[in-house]
């Protein structure tokens, strides 16, 4: 029977009374450890077991000092968190998962004890390598995709700490400029296998160079509200600052690797070679401006391979040239002796850059002769380089004869933008200045040979105005050197005795040479000295308002006496005549009176008064101030006084990098008049401005579109069409007088509008075509309906016309500017031509495929139109038309082929600007047209070919009207006909001169 029953459960009676006081046996749990571990011989395995059991903070700090690894004291035996293994990997795992969301806010508190600062310390040190980096990034991307999937949760919350704690983490854990130095020593140190250091630098690369760290901290800070993080915390997620924070890193190890270590030189160009681009400035800023380590560069510079090197080349003078060269980029014709000393100490750095490194040299001097390539783009830069070459006469000599080859090409000349031409010139006359000095017998050769007499042939009997001169130029400097005083080549032309003509011919005489080495070093004092003007500038400009308005603070009250005038006031009263209540005053609406606002800002009267409003945004009203009538008082300050042209760039600045933060009713038009107002304040240096800006400039889409915009109006305007266009364009707009039942909100009704409305530019481009379409139109329609003879036709008054006519004519010419057409040309087209064509070469000669900002179909678009409308202002009578025409086909030439082209808005704005060229050469006469089928037949052949191919390939909608207008395909259709029929006119009548019939004219 016993056998039958079996022992389920053994219940033991203890000793202790079943029921305990509650205070007691609470402080014998508290008093009692989670678990028990000999802190003397402690194991990983019980380190593990602590940090999982949420321990407190006794036991945490006694975790952390056995597993930190610069802890002598307490020491776990053959274990370090530093190398790779599945133990380490665990508690790295817990510390970002438990460990810190639990415990770093108070550890990171800024009231923190010893004891929490040693731990939160000792939690770094930890976490200081590999593997503890790539946990916590692998941590931020479980916690991302946790946050997005449960965003309506109460569960997105706890993500979004855990996010903060780890974002402060990695923040703190980066922070020092030495840390890639440490993580590479201590696993060179612990790592004796060379295979697994490479490993394990292989991921740091990926981390760290890759933009791992960078990709996911800038993806959480937008997760969880970054405006809550201080800069000491969001510079992780924002890329400026994370690439100086890299450059400065690599910097610092280069600075402490020794010389012979090929394994650590190694490791760092490989670093280096992976976000090359955005550390560059940081890496020979330090290296050589600041410490000059010019051993320590050139290993570092050794160690790339060849395309990284020319990158890392690439990148130092595209800094170079911003930061020392940056006026340049203007175009204006200043005076190069006041540039010399700034020349002498960047040839130094470039003789350091470059040092005895034959493959660089003759990239450098490919660049140079040729002018494309390399990002040499202002003339700065190549009295630098040149000056570099001082001593290398051979150098010089070839430099000279392949860039005199490159200049005299008939091709080049042709189809090379003239900015690329321009530089050629400027690269002749330097190189040979030096060699003058060195050995004249050299340039005497090569002035004697037929390469620089096919050259200057070649130029002088070139089609474009520009590409004439600066042969007149080149043979001009050249003869100077070569032949006797007196005896020197002279053309008496007037623009030969111009400013331009006699800055380009100073550039022969130049004695450029690179100073020392130790005048690399005053290079970032120069620069920090020119930063330190800005910004006492800005300070002064900032507290001279507050001085002004302080000056008047109110009353004082030095006493109250009261008077009982009770029995005199009722006679007073019957003689006093009643007044009608006054209106209620706007400001008092308000029901309570303490929030009434009085002090309301006056506008400003000066331009320093406008510059300090536009730049305080905090204060609302004076901001919308100073946007409201910012146009009105730089149109008033034109033309009086310099007070304008003193600040003018500083505010042009300023009204470019403008954001609606305060939500102004009317910011787009006030900024767009503001801008226009400045360029036709001093139009040919302005032009120039906004062109770099547009190019150049950090700007966003929408400051790019204003750009452009404010260029093509102004350039109407200097042409006396400001009032025209303003009618055209309806402005000022009329309210909307709907119920406001029927209307959206003022921001919705903003951002719809925006998207809808066409931009200025593109209603004036339009009608301009229309105009050179209707009349073909009109001409097709009267063919229809039968002979003239049965037609009636109805006159206006003939006097009326004309006085409408002379009307017009007297008012434009009132508002046309002096020297119109230079403005135009010089000011307006050639800097926006040849900076897009220097773009273009940029991105096509880059290894890299990247993001082209300037291809995007809206400002490509734009760009063309401003383009278009600049052409048709310069009108057929400009003495630049020729280069105009040369200019503007191979644009055409180089975009008609892009895949941007198919889109039918960069369609349209092509064969917009094709039209507007072929009409204002229609115009100009016999001259213009036969140049069209002529010089220029090849691409005008080429380019109507791809208009037909466009009207055949675009679908027609079968739409007529304002609808077809509004249709982007059937406006790509009547561009294209229109085009063709155009051209198809101007080769029927020169076909006709050519054989003698229907050689007459109508115009």
């Amino acid at each position: 029977m016993d056998g039958l029953l079996t022992a389920v459960k053994t219940v033991k009676r203890d000793q202790d009374p079943s029921l305990v006081a509650t205070d007691n046996q609470s402080r014998g749990d508290s008093e009692k450890p989670i678990i028990d571990f000999d802190q003397q011989d402690i194991s990983a395995e019980h380190a593990i077991d602590v940090l999982r059991s949420s321990p407190d903070r006794e036991a945490l700090s006694d975790v952390l000092a056995a597993i930190d690894p610069f802890d002598i004291s307490k020491k776990i035996k053959n274990f370090d968190i530093r190398i790779p293994s599945p133990k380490s990997a665990q508690i790295l795992q817990i510390f970002v998962s438990t460990t810190i969301p639990d415990h770093w806010a108070s550890l990171n508190a800024k009231s923190k004890t010893p004891k929490e600062t040693k731990s939160r310390a000792a939690i770094l040190r930890c976490l200081n390598n590999v593997a503890g980096l790539g946990s916590l990034v692998a941590q931020l991307r479980s916690l991302m995709a946790s946050a997005r999937a449960s965003i309506h949760q109460a569960k997105s919350s706890t993500s979004s700490l855990a996010i903060r704690e780890l974002l402060s983490v990695l923040a703190s854990l980066l922070e020092p400029k030495e840390f890639v130095f440490r993580l590479y020593s201590d696993t060179s140190s612990l790592q004796k296998d060379l295979t697994k250091v490479q490993v394990v630098w292989r991921e740091l690369v990926s981390l760290i160079g890759a933009g791992k760290i960078l990709s996911t901290t800038a993806e959480a800070l937008t997760i969880v509200n970054d405006s809550e993080f201080s800069s000491s915390i969001s510079w992780v997620g924002e890329g400026l600052r994370y690439a100086a924070w890299a450059g400065k890193n690599i910097a610092f190890m280069a600075s402490k690797l020794g010389t012979d270590d090929e394994a650590g030189w190694g490791s760092l160009a490989f670093l280096t070679g992976r976000g090359l681009n955005p550390l560059v400035r940081e890496i020979y800023s330090d290296l050589l401006l600041n410490q000059l380590l010019v051993d320590q560069f050139g290993l570092l510079l050794g160690h790339l391979r060849q395309s990284e090197q020319l990158s890392f080349l690439e990148a130092i003078f595209r800094d170079i040239q911003k930061r020392f060269f940056s006026t340049d980029f203007i175009g204006e014709f200043e005076d190069l002796a006041s540039h010399d000393s700034t020349v002498s100490r960047v040839a130094a750095l470039c003789s350091v850059i470059i040092g005895d490194r034959p493959f660089l040299t003759s990239q450098i001097s490919e660049w140079l002769s040729k002018s494309q390539g390399g990002s040499i783009q202002t003339i700065g830069l190549r009295r630098a380089l040149l000056a570099s070459f001082h001593d290398s006469n051979d150098i010089l000599k070839t430099l000279l004869a392949r860039s005199l080859e490159q200049f005299g090409d008939k091709f080049s000349i042709r189809h090379v933008p003239i900015n690329t031409q321009t530089a050629s010139a400027q690269t002749i006359l330097l190189t040979a200045g030096h060699l003058r000095q060195s050995d004249c017998t050299q340039v005497k050769e090569i002035g004697r040979t037929g390469i620089f007499l096919n050259a200057v042939s070649n130029r002088l009997a070139a089609s474009s105005n520009k590409s004439r001169f600066l042969g007149m130029i080149v043979a001009t400097g050249i003869s100077e050197i070569i032949e006797e005083p007196g005896k020197a080549l002279k053309f008496d032309l007037e623009e030969m005795r111009s400013d331009e003509a006699s800055w380009y011919l100073s550039l022969s005489r130049m004695q450029d040479y690179a100073g020392p080495y130790e005048s690399i070093k005053s290079l970032q004092a120069q620069e920090s000295k020119a930063d330190q003007k800005t910004k006492e500038a800005h300070k002064s400009s900032k507290s001279k308002p507050k001085s002004r308005l302080g000056t008047h603070q109110g009353s004082k009250i030095v006493a109250i006496e009261e008077i009982d005038d009770s029995s005199e006031a009722t006679d007073e009263d019957e003689d006093l005549m009643p007044y009608e209540k006054p209106d209620d005053d706007a400001e008092d609406d308000d029901e309570d009176p303490t929030l009434v606002q009085r002090n309301k800002p006056t506008a400003p009267v000066y331009i320093r008064d406008l510059i300090t409003y536009l730049r305080d945004t905090e204060n609302v009203e004076r901001h919308h101030l100073a946007i409201t009538t910012a146009p009105s008082l730089i149109r008033r300050k034109t033309g009086f006084g310099s007070e304008l042209a003193e600040q003018i760039e500083e505010l042009a600045l300023i009204l470019v990098g403008l954001n609606n933060d305060n939500k102004h009713p009317e910011f787009h038009e006030t900024r767009l008049q503001s801008m226009i107002a400045l360029i036709v304040s001093q139009p040919l240096k302005m032009g120039r401005w906004f062109t770099s800006m547009f190019f150049d400039g950090d700007l966003s889409q929408v400051q790019r579109s204003a750009i452009l915009t404010a260029l093509g109006l102004s350039s109407r305007e200097i042409a006396g069409n400001g009032e025209d266009d303003a009618q055209a364009l309806g402005l000022p707009k009329l309210q909307n007088t709907s119920f406001p039942s029927k209307r959206l909100s003022p921001a919705l009704e903003a951002m719809f509008r925006d998207s809808n409305e066409e931009s200025p530019v593109a209603k004036l481009t339009q009608q301009m075509s229309r105009a050179s379409l209707q009349p073909l139109a009109a001409n097709a329609a009267d063919e229809l309906t039968g002979p003239n003879a049965l037609k009636v036709r109805t006159f206006s008054s003939r006097m009326e016309v004309e006085k409408k006519r002379h009307d017009r004519d007297t008012q434009r010419q009132k508002g046309m500017m002096k020297d119109l057409n230079k403005v135009l040309a010089e000011g307006f087209f050639y800097p926006l031509q040849g900076r897009f064509e220097i773009m273009m070469l940029q991105f096509s000669s880059s290894s890299a495929p990247s993001y082209n900002p300037f291809f995007v179909p809206h400002i490509l678009t734009l760009f063309l139109q401003t383009l278009s409308l600049i052409v048709s202002t310069a009108g057929p009578y400009t003495p630049f038309l020729p280069g105009l025409t040369n200019e503007t086909l191979t644009l055409l030439l180089s975009l008609h082929t892009s895949p941007v082209s198919s889109e039918p808005t960069v369609a349209a704005a092509l064969l917009n600007l094709f039209l507007a060229i072929v009409d204002v050469n229609i115009a100009s006469g016999s001259n213009g047209e036969e140049r069209l089928v002529t010089e220029y037949a090849s691409q005008v052949i080429e380019l109507r070919d791809w208009a037909s191919e466009v009207f055949d390939r675009t679908p027609s909608n079968g739409k007529t009207g304002t609808k077809a207008e509004s249709d982007p395909n059937e406006s790509v259709r009547t561009l294209a006909a229109g085009v063709m029929v155009r051209l198809g006119e101007v080769i029927e009548r020169y076909q006709g001169r050519l054989m003698g019939v229907n050689s007459g004219f109508k115009y």
